[in-house]
């Protein structure tokens, strides 16, 4: 990035920040019947309870209110509404889930992660399972940038953490049953309360979400992409003491949605409908998962604080199958087991001696990575011979075995050194030990295995210290401004999508960022208004990616594309225009490409200059929540929500088959609350509009495969809510 585009986004942060000190000297007078402060948001981002607007990291959070008015029952809910946080609106499966931020992101769902997700501090290792469904949530928050001095699992990203209510000791219960177009029917429940008084507690919460397909499929003769899931949670709570809180957590989930039937660009009859597949493969998906947490906290005395956290999960998908083309034809057929098991262990020792705060951490992971895949793929675009014809297919089963040991040495301090400055400082230690196992086999058009092909074995270790250093100063009460570098590292490994011994054995590189960082949270007009803004430049070195190669048919090739840059500006408000209208908007500019990207679609097809994927240049989000001034019984409350997004690409090689167009979106809700505060009846709508622009793109030339996805229609809930 030239010098003088960090220059002037620097200058443009600290002249934002001069004009909101002297806003926030001089407030607005206030007047009869003036619009409330706004709700002051408490995060927990650095391992403490903290204010928002005194943390100085960018980072976005929803807390339980915003979350209602939205109607945002699960993560997917949340596209769109982040600034250059992109999440697919469309995946493999339902509980998949894909993530870019900030232009950086791992569209491959069975690759690890950049953007670490956890729930109540455990750390999800797999894209797949990650699309969490909400119910009794107390908040999200969204941490931007590289965030391994904290954090147990290091990312290059930025971090996604979901954080469920802890039972109490007060008598809770609430049930909310929705019925939709397109068969929807959406239950969540949950009833929690003390079992020993001020000894033990509990909570119990169940979810049923379905819903019928939204595309056909002429081939099958029946609907596809419909939505079938249930999940679990019960917590377990001991405080035997004020010193000691114990808290045991287990999650069960299971899917059997569809997966996803893609819509192929080249249909019958040569007409077109985005509401159609042809796909000839029944879209099964079996998907089991289950998982375990213990965290126990006990604080040492009244500056430092203990906190351990023991997890054990894992899922098991099997079948699921799908093709990657859409078409009532053998082109790209696939017949998977996906097998995850993980242990996770971290261990917290956080301190707050007034002037000086630090968070500390030791972090192991363990986990076991099983792939069988059965795939037949059609060798070239140009072959018409019968799909009986083996020797125009080519037949494999990759069975691949990942396994990982990662451990951790993490922390950072911040040190007040006068009343305004402040100074931090972190450092981290990763080691990642990677062992891969490869076994390939040779199958027949029936899917018999009718031959060995090679067996192999491959082991590396990855290491990185990666620090961080940051400086803010409060220049008012409302206004803080800070600056940060850090660095971020994503462990090297295996290809677990290999179907050749080379391919498999060949190890990629770890994934390096800087990341410099400046921003404001200000508070303006008595609090009325709050205004945070951050810029941002990354610098990435072998920067990880997934991609086809001529020269391997058939073969997707895990590798590093060499150099990437990206930097842009957020910036999030939210109003308190008047006692009943609330209003919010975020605004995100990103610049996003590959510096050196060569051979990115075989040999001298290179990707310099491109753009990353899925990274639009612009995303903007505005909401409003009002409370409507109408004579009946209760109160009624309307939310709306507006996203929209600039163009974006699904290949580095960036062709007008790989483009996803600009497109915006509106969703929206109101909400009865009647007079007996227990009750109340919302009706919410999603794509308002009905938008019907693809939103991914994917064209392999060597096959002809060509499709799109598109957007779920328009939709409604009505949704009957008690809560006692």
């Amino acid at each position: 990035m030239p010098k003088f585009r960090l220059r002037h986004l620097l200058l443009l942060s600290s002249s934002v920040a001069v004009a909101g000190a002297a806003q926030a000297a001089e407030p607005a007078s206030s007047a009869d019947g003036a619009a409330p402060a706004v709700e002051q948001v408490i995060v927990t981002a650095e391992r403490r309870a903290t204010d928002l607007q005194k943390t100085a990291i960018a980072i976005s959070a929803f807390g339980q209110q915003v979350l209602a008015d939205r109607k945002i029952d699960n993560i997917r809910d949340l596209s769109g509404q982040i600034p250059n946080l992109s999440i697919s609106r469309v995946t493999i499966s339902h509980t998949t889930q894909t993530y870019a931020l900030r232009g950086v992101g791992e569209a491959d769902p069975i690759q690890e992660p950049v953007l670490a997700v956890y729930v109540d501090d455990v750390y999800i290792p797999r894209q797949i399972g990650s699309m969490v469904e909400f119910n009794d949530l107390e908040r999200i928050e969204v941490l931007r940038g590289p965030q391994g001095t904290l954090y147990g699992r290091n990312s290059s990203a930025g971090a996604l953490r979901i954080i469920i209510r802890d039972p109490g000791q007060k008598l809770r219960a609430k049930a909310e049953v929705g019925l939709g177009n397109y068969g929807a029917v959406d239950v969540r429940a949950l009833i929690e309360g003390p079992l020993v008084a001020d000894k033990l507690s509990g909570s119990l919460s169940y979810i049923h979400h379905e819903r019928d397909g939204v595309t056909f499929d002429p081939t099958l003769n029946h609907d596809v992409n419909r939505i079938d899931l249930d999940a679990l949670r019960a917590k377990l709570r001991w405080t035997p003491t004020e010193r000691l809180d114990a808290q045991l957590t287990l999650n069960a989930l299971r899917d059997r949605s569809d997966t996803r039937s893609y819509v192929p660009v080249n249909q019958p009859g040569g007409t077109f409908r985005n509401d159609r597949s042809y796909s000839e493969v029944e879209p099964v998906q079996d998907l089991d998962q289950i998982s375990g947490s213990l965290r126990v906290q006990y604080e040492l005395s009244e500056h430092l604080k203990l906190k351990s956290i023991t997890a054990y999960g894992g899922f098991n998908l099997n079948p699921v199958a799908y093709d990657n083309d859409g078409q009532a034809a053998l082109i790209q057929k696939n017949l998977i087991h996906y097998n995850d098991q993980y242990a996770t262990q971290e261990v917290q020792l956080n301190g707050d001696f007034g002037d000086v705060t630090f968070t500390s951490g030791l972090f192991y992971l363990h986990e076991r990575f099983f792939v069988q895949r059965d795939g037949y793929s059609r060798r070239n675009a140009q072959n018409t011979d019968p799909v009986t014809t083996p020797g125009n297919y080519g037949f494999a089963r990759a069975h691949n075995i990942t396994n990982t040991d990662a451990y951790a040495v993490f922390g950072e301090a911040t040190w007040k050194a006068t009343d305004r400055l402040s100074l931090t400082g972190g450092l981290r230690w990763t080691n990642e030990e990677k062992d891969f196992v490869f076994d390939n086999k040779v199958l027949n058009l029936s899917g018999q295995v009718v031959g060995q092909s090679i067996v192999g074995q491959a082991d590396k270790t990855f290491s990185a210290i990666t620090p961080k250093v940051s400086v803010q100063y409060q220049w008012t009460d409302e206004v803080l401004q800070y600056a940060t570098w850090s660095k971020g590292f994503k462990s090297g490994g295996f290809d677990n999508r290999a179907t050749r011994l080379d391919l498999a054995t060949r190890p990629f590189a770890p994934e390096n960022v800087d990341s410099y960082e400046t921003g404001l949270k200000t508070e303006l007009f008595d609090r009325r208004a709050r205004l945070n803004l951050a810029a941002f430049y990354n610098d990435y070195k072998d920067l990880q990616v997934s991609y086809s190669d001529p020269a391997y048919p058939g073969n997707s090739i895990r590798g590093n594309a060499g150099k990437a840059h990206t930097y842009g500006v957020e910036l999030e408000s939210d109003v308190r225009a008047t006692e009943r209208l609330g209003l919010q908007a975020s605004v995100g500019y990103l610049f996003a490409v590959y510096d050196k990207y060569r051979n990115a679609g075989g040999v001298g097809v290179n990707a310099d200059g491109h753009r990353l994927l899925n990274s639009p240049r612009w995303s903007l989000s505005g909401g409003l929540t009002y409370d409507v001034p109408i004579e009946i019984p209760g109160s009624v409350r309307l939310g709306l929500n507006a996203q929209w997004q600039g163009k974006a690409h699904f290949n580095a090689l960036q062709r007008p088959q790989d483009e996803a167009p600009a497109q915006g979106f509106l969703n929206g809700s109101i909400t009865w609350n009647t007079p007996d505060p227990r009750w109340a009846v919302q009706l919410s709508g999603r794509n308002l509009l009905d938008s019907d622009k693809p939103v991914s793109a994917t064209y392999t030339p060597s096959t002809g495969v060509y499709y799109r996805n598109y957007p779920d229609p328009r939709t409604f809930l009505l949704t009957l809510k008690y809560a006692l």
